[in-house]
């Protein structure tokens, strides 16, 4: 009975693998081919994505359209950690582009027959835009700022097919671009479309990203860390041996450079600012050991779409099952301050009451001036550390961005050990964590130019409306001659009758 129930399964399987080799032989084959392209290549803002598809059918074979499409999706997954759960994962999908290609109706045969063995040519051109249409963020923001980063085109990320490189980006979410042709058939049975064969040509896009202003840090944000004071002894079982202060400003963004452009690794700068306040005027300051330096990569993704721009401590105090975020943390440079120099600084002398007589200034009121006591009354040492951070050329970055369901964030680490002079106490270290935006510098050299109709259609456009304009009081023998209806003092909004039915008053200009 067992052999005869695995005869019957294997036939069917075999009929099924049959049929579906049938199936495959009969549609039309299609191919994408994308103009000046190369393998690796990444397009930006303004570039121009023009092709052909060439299709060929085995056999004569009826269809309608061809549809040639630019289009842009995301695709996010959480997992369902809920044990009530049917299901392993929630997984969420927003198209946020689809720009249509027109296809003439010359380019069509007539009638839409492909005919066998004949290749029929369809060519395209899309150019890449600087943001989305509204109607691509259509759900509930908190506010304008959130729904503006919403409408900003979001890079390629996750694709593996893309770039043999590792862009830092989980499973969990993944951002596809492509050029997606499809051969539909209207299907005279129920009048709905059939896809006859479809293809895809999948792009990298890394859209010209502005530097952003820096951004707010509150109390509350426990991700970063601008400033930290710490207390040191002099050793186990000694006494203070004072404060220090390590504080750091953002630092400018780090631009990628141009696609187009020649391989320069992304940089920029960042400056730690040391104060020492001794707890005894003869205590020098701590030696300084090592600083290294880590970037953090955090990617947030949700099945459902972000009211607000996501944070670490939105997911620690508010969980909600269908979000998450990705962290993984790069190593940038590791090195010795030893030798930075402190600078001792001593405060002035308080400033005395000068006698009226020995003032060089001819006001009257230089007398009564008092210069303003310094704060510091002690001695307190300062020092400064040039951070240089570089991207390493290892991985793909991409720059920072907000989507719908999407994020992407980065954060540097900066961990300074310090040495006390007393023996038996350990070093003791002090980390900053400073927000960083990763912008895109873009092909802005290759937007598009306008027709010459165009620009003096734009031109005239801008001139109308900055032509001037008089505005005054019409004349009497133009009021009430409006072709429009009359309305009735009875239709006038409620407890406005008493101003209609007061006679007009006539002020006077020249009364005071």
């Amino acid at each position: 009975m067992n052999s005869y129930a695995a005869s019957i399964q294997s036939t069917t399987g075999t009929m099924a693998t049959y049929a579906r080799k049938l199936s495959q032989q009969g549609r039309p084959d299609m191919e994408i081919i994308l103009d000046d392209h190369t393998d690796g290549k990444i397009y930006s803002t303004f570039d121009a994505i023009s092709g052909r598809v060439e299709i060929t059918a085995p056999h004569n074979a009826r269809f309608d359209e061809i549809q040639i499409t630019l289009e842009g999706t995301v695709r996010t997954f959480v997992e369902n950690l809920s044990p009530t759960s049917t299901r392993s994962k929630t997984t969420a999908l927003h198209k946020f582009l689809k720009l249509v290609m027109p296809i003439p109706e010359s380019d069509y045969p007539q009638p839409r027959i492909a005919e066998a063995g004949r290749t029929y040519t369809f060519p395209f051109n899309f150019v890449v835009p600087d943001r989305l249409l509204p109607r691509s963020c259509n759900h509930k923001c908190l506010s304008e700022h959130v729904h503006e980063a919403h409408l900003q085109l979001p890079p390629s990320m996750g694709d593996r097919e893309l770039s043999s490189r590792d862009d830092l980006s989980p499973d969990m979410a993944k951002i596809v671009y492509g050029i997606k042709v499809q051969v539909v058939r209207n299907r005279e049975v129920d009048n709905k479309n059939v896809v006859l064969v479809e293809g895809l040509k999948k792009l990298h896009i890394v859209p010209a990203v502005a530097e952003a202003p820096p951004l707010s840090v509150g109390v509350e944000d426990c991700e970063y860390r601008l400033s930290k004071t710490k207390s040191l002894k002099k050793g186990l079982f000694s006494g203070k041996l004072g404060k220090i202060t390590v504080s750091a400003a953002q630092t400018n963004a780090i631009t990628l450079p141009s696609p187009s452009s020649e391989k320069v690794q992304p940089a920029t700068t960042a400056t730690i600012n040391l104060r020492f306040d001794p707890h005894e005027t003869s205590s020098q300051p701590p030696r300084l050991g090592g600083l290294t330096t880590k970037i953090k990569v955090s990617t947030f993704f949700a099945a459902r779409p972000a009211v607000s721009i996501p944070t670490q401590r939105k997911i620690l105090s508010q969980f909600e099952a269908f979000r998450g975020v990705y962290d993984q943390s790069i190593s940038l440079s590791s090195r010795c301050v030893e030798s930075v120099a402190w600078a001792q600084h001593t405060p002035s002398p308080e400033y005395s009451r000068r006698d009226s007589a020995s003032s060089t200034s001819s006001s009257d009121e230089s007398d009564n001036i008092h210069a303003s006591k310094p704060k510091d009354k002690s001695v307190y040492y300062t020092a400064s550390i040039i951070v240089p951070i570089t991207l390493p050329c290892s991985k793909t970055w991409i720059p920072t961005f907000h989507s719908c369901i999407a994020s992407r964030v980065y954060t540097i680490n900066l961990n300074l050990s310090i040495h006390t002079p007393g023996p038996g106490v350990p070093a003791t270290s002090v980390s900053l964590h400073l927000p960083v935006q990763i912008a895109a510098a873009g092909n802005r050299s290759r937007r598009a130019t306008l027709t010459p109709e165009e620009a003096a259609a734009e031109l005239a456009s801008a001139n109308q409306f900055f032509t001037p304009r008089v505005i005054e009081i019409p004349d009497e023998n133009l009021v009430g001659n409006s072709v429009l209806a009359q309305a009735g003092d009875s239709e006038l909004p409620p407890s406005y009758e008493s101003f209609a039915a007061r006679p007009q008053q006539i002020v006077d200009p020249g009364r005071g």
